[in-house]
């Protein structure tokens, strides 16, 4: 068996607007393994939504466009099924945890109806078996008088109830690959640690996870792997030890340096200077070159590929090497 269920080959998606087009991915290959979290970081506008959006067709269209590549999942490629079956993985095979659960519920269905709509549209269960099993994931991510909540609709509830709702309704379903994008921003520090406890009693239950954050605490706590993306580029990619021991790109570098530090010298935090390029005017050559300290005549004139600087680790910038060297000597 292929130790692969998501595999994002050379993904390009572009974006047709008024004032142009422009590719808010570019070529882009990425993998989870089964059992696996990987961590997909970058600052905001880097294409990490557009990324995840596109693996189940979700980017808007006629606007969005995937221009190029491949997404298999289970071995199937998602890229050339129909929606009668794509509609079948979707919400069940795949959940999607949206960042804006405001805009993923619907607004005139109240919250018990539409998680027993979903429950029931992939079980053969009756409703007042989903009603009930609704009703504890409700608990389990700590909603408050649940009986209440599930005959309330969205706009009745607060921006973090809304967004419990969404990761109940992505979890309930026992799905083999969860997409979270910014799970757990609304939510409060107590509640975000039981909804990373609930995530890890998922993992164990061998289901995979793609984690789309920028928080680098986050990935830390939850990953196994990480990819780093930086204006619609892979700059990075490790097991999770390795991005933080010894990171082989200048931006990954930059993110860790901007974590504070609980040390009594820590001093001010490093910032990474300017800012992310717009997407009508990525740099030629490294898009980060612009922001990068260690940038030479080379990084403006080619892209550096991704290049293999370790086992499975593999970073988009010509002095990798000098960079993991530097890491050994520290």
């Amino acid at each position: 068996m292929n130790a692969n269920l998501l595999d994002v080959r050379n993904l390009s998606v572009s974006f047709h607007t008024d004032d142009g087009v422009f590719k808010a991915v570019d070529n882009v290959s990425l993998q989870v393994r089964r059992g696996e979290v990987v961590g997909l970081i970058g600052e905001s506008g880097c294409g990490k939504s557009v990324t995840s959006l596109s693996i189940l067709r979700l980017i808007p269209s006629p606007a969005g466009k995937i221009e190029s590549g491949e997404i298999y999942f289970n071995g199937r490629d998602l890229l050339t099924l129909d929606t009668a079956e794509l509609q079948k993985i979707r919400g069940n095979a795949i959940s999607f945890i949206f960042q804006e659960p405001l805009s993923a519920l619907s607004p005139l269905q109240r919250i018990g109806q539409q998680l027993v709509e979903a429950l029931r549209l992939h079980n053969d269960i009756s409703k007042k078996e989903a009603w009930a099993l609704a009703a504890e994931w409700l608990k389990k991510v700590k909603i408050p008088d649940v009986k209440e909540r599930m005959f309330a609709y969205p706009f009745q509830l607060s921006g973090g109830m809304q967004q419990r709702v969404m990761i109940a309704m992505a979890m309930m379903m026992e799905p083999d690959l969860i997409i979270a994008d910014e799970p757990t921003t609304a939510l409060d520090v107590t509640i975000q640690a039981r909804i990373f406890g609930l995530i890890k009693e998922m993992r164990l239950e061998k289901t995979s996870i793609l984690l789309i954050t920028h928080d680098m605490g986050v990935i830390w706590e939850m990953c196994d792997r990480v990819v780093v993306m930086y204006a619609s580029r892979i700059a990075e990619e490790a097991a999770k030890n390795d991005i933080f021991t010894k990171p082989a790109h200048p931006y990954t570098r930059g993110l860790l340096n901007s974590i504070p530090k609980l040390t009594a010298h820590s001093g001010r935090l490093e910032a990474i200077p300017g800012q992310v390029p717009s997407p009508f005017s990525y740099p030629s050559g490294c898009h980060f070159r612009d922001r990068c300290p260690r940038a030479f005549d080379k990084c403006a004139a080619e892209n550096p590929p991704l290049m293999e600087v370790g086992d499975g680790h593999r970073a988009a910038c010509w002095i990798a090497d000098k960079l993991i060297r530097q890491s050994d000597t520290a």
